[in-house]
C-alpha cells in the first residue's frame, strides 16, 4: 500500500474539512458577503460606482465558482481516501484469517 492507515485517515479528515470550508466560502462569495470584499481581485481605482459594482459582481461570481469547483476536487480526494481505507481493512481481514488458519 502506498501510505499507512494513519496517513489515509489524516487525508480523509483534511479533505473533508477542506470540502466543508470551501463550500461555506463559496456560499459566502455567492451571496456577496461584504466581509470578503477585500479578498476579491479588484483594482484600487474605478471610473464610476457602476463600473465598481459590475466588476465586483463578476469577481464574486468568479471566486464563488472557483471555490465550488475546488470543493468538488476535494470531495474526490475524500472518496479516494475512503476507498484506500476500505481496501486496507479488507487486506487486514484476509491476513488475519490466513494467520488464524495456520494455527
Amino acid at each position: 500500500m502506498f501510505c499507512g492507515r494513519t496517513c489515509c485517515l489524516f487525508c480523509l479528515f483534511m479533505s473533508s474539512w477542506a470540502f466543508l470550508m470551501l463550500n461555506l466560502l463559496g456560499m459566502f462569495f455567492y451571496v456577496q458577503s461584504l466581509m470578503l470584499l477585500e479578498s476579491l481581485p479588484l483594482p484600487h481605482q474605478f471610473n464610476s460606482m457602476q463600473s465598481f459594482k459590475e466588476q465586483a459582481d463578476e469577481a464574486y461570481q468568479d471566486v464563488s465558482t472557483r471555490c465550488f469547483v475546488t470543493a468538488i476536487v476535494y470531495l474526490g480526494f475524500v472518496f479516494i481516501a475512503i476507498v484506500v481505507i476500505r481496501r486496507d481493512n479488507k487486506r487486514r481481514k484476509r491476513l488475519y484469517k490466513a494467520l488464524r488458519a495456520r494455527r
